[in-house]
């Protein structure tokens, strides 16, 4: 058998590899292409104050917001509104870690609003909500005295004892969690990671192949 030959009786063997290595990347980027994207990894608000939903005495002096890791101090932004949609305040918060705190600039009369905030998460995504407060009474009108003389009646100076542990109650009410976290952290690999890994797996093949190559000619 001439050298010519053997070369190409060596040829079919060689190529087999090469054929295996098409074969092992297809399949691979076959599954990374099946699988979900995964989602990222976004902050939530993790509690308001006021929370959603409560209702207020009096209007708060300021909105405070709790997410569940630092956020950037990027065009951070809280709006409110009331029944009718009607906007009232437009407030750039400020931002220290997790919490960003939105001053109002005067108290809200009685009513019930919406208070819709934006802030970007650590991720570097934008994340946003809302969530509803209730104000029982204006400010000015709750601090003016009830009775111009000052004077009392024993019997209602008791029933206002009375009740002081309920308003306590209330106040400790509103603490609660906010109910509308924007987004919730996903874990998984993502996708760089993924192609990554395919990355290393085709030129691992490929080294493989060659050396292979190589010593069969």
């Amino acid at each position: 058998m001439t050298p010519l030959s053997r070369s190409a009786a060596l040829r079919p063997d060689a190529t087999r590899p090469l054929t295996l290595l098409a074969l092992c990347s297809a399949l691979l980027l076959a599954v990374l292409i099946a699988l979900p994207a995964p989602a990222q990894a976004h902050d939530t608000l993790l509690e308001s104050d006021p929370a959603d939903g409560a209702a207020l005495e009096t209007s708060p002096e300021a909105i405070t917001l709790t997410y569940s890791s630092d956020i950037l101090d990027v065009s951070p932004l809280v709006r409110i509104s009331d029944e009718s949609g009607k906007q009232l305040a437009e407030i750039t918060p400020t931002v220290d870690g997790p919490v960003a705190t939105a001053t109002l600039a005067e108290p809200l009369p009685a009513g019930t609003y919406t208070v819709q905030w934006r802030v970007v998460s650590s991720d570097g995504h934008p994340i946003e909500g809302t969530f509803t407060t209730t104000i029982e009474q204006d400010t000015e009108a709750a601090a003016e005295p009830s009775d111009a003389g000052g004077s009392e009646d024993p019997a209602q100076g008791e029933s206002a004892d009375a009740e002081a542990p309920q308003d306590a109650e209330a106040t400790e009410a509103t603490s609660a969690p906010a109910a509308e976290p924007a987004a919730e952290a996903d874990g998984g690999l993502s996708m760089p990671v993924l192609l990554g890994i395919l990355a290393v797996v085709v030129v691992g093949a490929a080294v493989v192949v060659v050396v292979i190559v190589r010593r069969r000619d």
